[in-house]
């Protein structure tokens, strides 16, 4: 007779056992991998909010500082705005003194020109004043001839004396230097013998 052992044994027992653990910890292990759709949310919920937190952090920053700056920027474009027009005027001035001093310039040399003048005027009054005073009686003049540095005069007289008269008293003068007798020839006039001379003098110049 045969007969047949369906009890497991002791070591198929641990192999079933063992098999069945296995198979209860991989149950177990997946259900905690799964994850559900709230999960996903909350998760991509977390993930934008880190992707939007740098702009939003930019953002609260130009917010804060963004309007001082502007207001910095608006307040230094004044001061330029302010300082170039101070500087407009202050080259407006120093045109205006630059004109001013050339308009001095100019005038203050006509004042000399006419100065000058004047003072040639009255040397040249002075002059004939002299030549009046000092020619005698019997002599006269043709020609006075005066120039900026010299006199010359041309005239007759009656006689040598009279010449030389006439030559001592230029001489004389503190206005004129370097009297000299240029010429002196006898000439008839009206059936009279005449002197003629020309004298030449150096003008003194007025200091």
């Amino acid at each position: 007779m045969i007969k047949i052992n369906l009890a497991p044994t002791a070591a198929q027992g641990a192999t079933s056992t063992s098999s069945s653990m296995s198979f209860g910890s991989s149950s177990s292990s997946m259900s905690d991998v799964f994850v559900g759709p709230e999960e996903i949310r909350k998760e991509g919920l977390k993930r934008l909010l880190i992707l939007l937190l740098g702009p939003l952090a930019l953002f609260v920053y130009e917010n804060q500082n963004v309007p001082a700056k502007n207001a910095e920027i608006a307040a230094k474009r004044q001061i330029l705005i302010e300082m170039q027009a101070y500087n407009a005027k202050q080259a407006a001035s120093v045109a205006e003194i630059k004109k001013f001093k050339e308009d001095e310039a100019t005038i203050e040399k006509r004042i000399s020109a006419l100065e000058k003048i004047s003072k040639d005027r009255q040397r040249e009054i002075r002059v004939m004043d002299l030549l009046q005073l000092i020619i005698p009686e019997k002599a006269w003049l043709s020609r006075v001839q005066l120039n900026p540095d010299r006199v010359n005069v041309q005239g007759y007289a009656l006689s040598d004396l009279d010449v030389s008269t006439l030559l001592e008293g230029l001489t004389r003068s503190a206005l004129l230097m370097d009297v000299n007798l240029v010429s002196s020839s006898e000439v008839s006039q009206d059936g009279v013998m005449l002197k003629k001379f020309e004298i030449s003098c150096l003008l003194e110049r007025p200091e």
